[in-house]
């Protein structure tokens, strides 16, 4: 039997793209989907990177070493982290569009050309430019396209696309490597997609469970290494964008509402399909103008005069890209300095039009970084950002609030689970220790006023199972008694990690 490509690395140093987690793991591992020798047979270049997830399980079950299956290396917690074994995925980066109607469950009613089979490493930017090159593109996505499609999905990653959700929202089947090295194709029940001959012919056992589904989507590594994801791709669309800025006290009414007509959007009433406020804390008093709204409609495909694939324009979603250079502000100088950096960097922008690969391009990191992020009911949303603005004025440092919407969330710890609409606030900062001291002053703040939160597990956040739980309620033992469903004493322990431990969740 062949041999799957895998290289070790002892000593080797990690860090993450944002600077906030180093290490230096036991043993460094890159998958290739590549064999040592020729295969027998012509097969499917995947097939040599699942054989190699799978033999770096039973090497780590055999030494009783804990796992960790790492991406793009984009989270800024310790979630992809371990000091045992961690597995670089971005070589598996295989993309399949369109399914064979005997791979399919006779109860699919999708599309089955718009089906696409993407491998963990796939990033989200090389999603982009194969989907689009055919005529189809991603739902929605986050705003950076950094991101490994599994790294993203397993952390909850969102956009603001209001009637969609979150990106685990779209996922219809994960592939899965467990304790043993046995692989599953875990879906719904309730909308089975693929058939028994599709499993068989990959080798994997097929589980249909919503609940297990539900929890294993946003599972953060802790189910088992993800060797591939399934969705369905929409047909490319383009994205009508347009950003205006105006005074906080005309936005303050609409954040809990998104009741957008009183704002004179060039859609009149209609919610754009993506719509977000980013709020100058230091400047919300009535004529400074301090709120500015990026939203964007989604518009019928056509030809327009700029390329596919990414932008140059500083995304809302990642203007942390610009404070890395920020983290000698004093705390007198950050109410002086934030303004003109947000000014020039978000300047009126009028209906400018391109396809989601483009709106959401790449993002250049200068700096160390830091952000949180919370997730809180529609309804609680002004009273949040309220308390936000509260602790920057108290306590200034260079972060602001970039305020999203999403469709309520169904995978069991997202953090944009509030339903119906899920806000979330997310805090781009420099990285500095009084960075960090004010996310704690907020998280604390919200908590002090009853307002109910969750935290981005992809982002800064407290590693606290009381405060988890605080967000998420019952949500939690639903999850757990999931990942027992699944996963051995063994399974379990080999896919933890000392950040599931400190979440509570080990």
């Amino acid at each position: 039997m062949a041999s799957p490509l895998i290289t070790l690395g002892e000593n080797t140093v990690w860090e993450n793209k944002h600077r906030t987690v180093s290490l230096t793991p036991r043993l460094f591992c890159d998958v290739w989907n590549m064999w040592l020798e020729p295969p027998a047979s012509n097969e499917p270049i995947w097939r040599a990177g699942l054989a190699g997830l799978r033999a770096l399980v039973a090497k780590a079950e055999a030494q009783n070493l804990r796992i960790r299956g790492l991406g793009g290396a984009w989270s800024l917690s310790r979630a992809a982290a371990t000091h045992d074994i961690m597995v670089n995925t971005k070589p598996l980066n295989y993309i399949e569009l369109g399914f064979r109607d005997s791979s399919l469950d006779i109860g699919f009613s999708g599309n089955p050309d718009a089906l696409c089979f993407a491998q963990c490493g796939a990033s989200v930017m090389e999603l982009y430019q194969y989907l689009e090159a055919r005529g189809y593109t991603l739902p929605t996505s986050g705003a950076s396209n950094g991101q490994t499609i599994a790294g993203a999905v397993s952390t909850g990653t969102h956009g603001s696309a209001n009637a969609i959700g979150s990106m685990q929202d779209y996922v219809l089947g994960l592939h899965m490597v467990i304790d043993g090295g046995r692989h599953r194709w875990i879906e719904r029940a309730s909308k089975p997609v693929v058939s028994q001959a599709f499993c068989h012919a990959i080798g994997a056992e097929l589980l249909r469970d919503d609940a297990l589904f539900d929890a294993a989507v946003v599972g953060f590594g802790s189910f088992g290494l993800m060797h591939a994801v399934l969705f369905e791709a929409e047909p490319l669309f383009l994205l009508e964008k347009s950003l205006v800025r105006m005074d906080y006290d005309r936005v303050h009414p609409v954040l809990g509402t998104l009741d957008v007509e009183a704002l004179g959007l060039s859609g009149g009433a209609e919610l754009p399909f993506h719509f977000e406020v980013v709020v100058n804390p230091y400047r919300v008093s009535r004529g400074q103008r301090g709120a500015y709204v990026r939203y964007m409609y989604k518009r019928p495909h056509r030809p327009v005069a700029v390329p596919t694939g990414g932008s140059t324009w500083v995304q809302g979603d990642d203007v942390m890209t610009l404070l890395g250079t920020a983290t000698g502000w004093t705390p007198e100088l950050v109410p002086v300095l934030l303004e003109p950096i947000l000014s020039a960097q978000l300047g009126p922008v009028q209906g400018v039009a391109g396809t989601p690969g483009f709106q959401f391009g790449a993002t250049d990191l200068r700096g160390d970084v830091m952000s949180t992020e919370i997730g809180v009911a529609l309804a609680d949303a002004p009273q949040a950002v309220d308390a936000i603005i509260e602790v920057a004025n108290r306590f200034p440092w260079s972060g602001f609030p970039a305020i999203r919407y999403v469709k309520g969330s169904d995978a069991t710890l997202a953090f944009t689970h509030f339903s119906p609409m899920a806000c979330t606030i997310e805090l781009p900062s420099a990285g500095s220790p009084r960075t960090l001291e004010a996310f704690h002053r907020v998280w604390d703040e919200l908590r002090a006023r009853g307002i109910r939160f969750t935290m981005h597990w992809g982002q800064n956040m407290r590693e606290d199972r009381a405060l988890i739980e605080y967000g998420h309620g019952a949500r939690v033992e639903e999850w757990l008694r999931a990942r027992r469903s699944l996963l051995g004493a063994t399974g379990q322990r080999i896919f933890g990690s000392d950040w599931l431990t400190a979440c509570g969740l080990g």
